[in-house]
């Protein structure tokens, strides 16, 4: 039996970075989404999907879960990605990886390659914080914004450039995301329990003040 919605970060945001990584925090499945709310054809991109990657329903992306440690603050997309393309040229963002060890300075990492030649694994692409989000795992409500990091501006810029294209990307917002990644139940109930202790010090500090 699995327990599929984060237990410990409805609790406590926090909790997942300080978890210990152990087997019993070990990712085996889930989903995430993305409503991709940049303008993609304005700019002149077209989206291809890639490998396992689908669209929802609701016209959001869907990459299935493939592993990961919720203690490491690590979820992982192996076989999914998405390509931008305009005119001749391409890049394709696959095998991602959402890192929450950092709650307020997350990030998605991907596999880049280009139809220019240019490569790199684990490329910080998107950026966001989850402090402030309060429902990080509804899948039908994404609401952890994402914004294009240096790193992806700046390839989006240099291999369009031949396009005649200077897109300037840097801290745009490309969209919405929700992630439920399955872990073993008992990984989950601990990481309940523990969340629901972190909030009873806070209200107990606060009390006390």
């Amino acid at each position: 039996m699995k327990f599929g919605l984060f237990a410990a970060f409805a609790a406590s945001v926090g909790l997942l970075a300080a978890a210990p990584a152990t087997a019993a925090t070990a990712i085996v499945g889930g989903n995430t989404v993305v409503e991709v709310t940049f303008d993609l054809a304005g700019a002149g991109l077209t989206p291809t999907l890639l490998g396992d990657t689908t669209a929802t329903a609701s016209g959001f992306l869907n990459f299935p879960v493939t592993g990961g440690d919720l203690g490491a603050g690590r979820i992982e997309h192996e076989n999914s990605g998405v390509r931008l393309s305009a005119g001749g040229r391409s890049i394709d963002l696959t095998n991602f990886i959402i890192d929450i060890s950092d709650a307020a300075n997350g990030r998605i990492l991907a596999d880049v390659s280009t139809s220019t030649g240019a490569s790199a694994i684990d490329a910080p692409v998107f950026s966001f914080d989850l402090t402030g989000v309060a429902n990080p795992f509804d899948l039908a409500n994404p609401s952890i914004e994402l914004f294009f990091t240096m790193v992806a501006a700046g390839v989006l810029d240099a291999v369009f450039a031949g396009e005649g294209m200077s897109l300037g990307l840097t801290g745009v917002k490309f969209g919405e995301a929700a992630t439920a990644p399955e872990v073993p139940l008992p990984a989950a109930a601990w990481m309940f329990l523990a969340g629901a202790g972190a909030i009873a010090a806070q209200r107990k500090l606060r009390k006390a003040a």
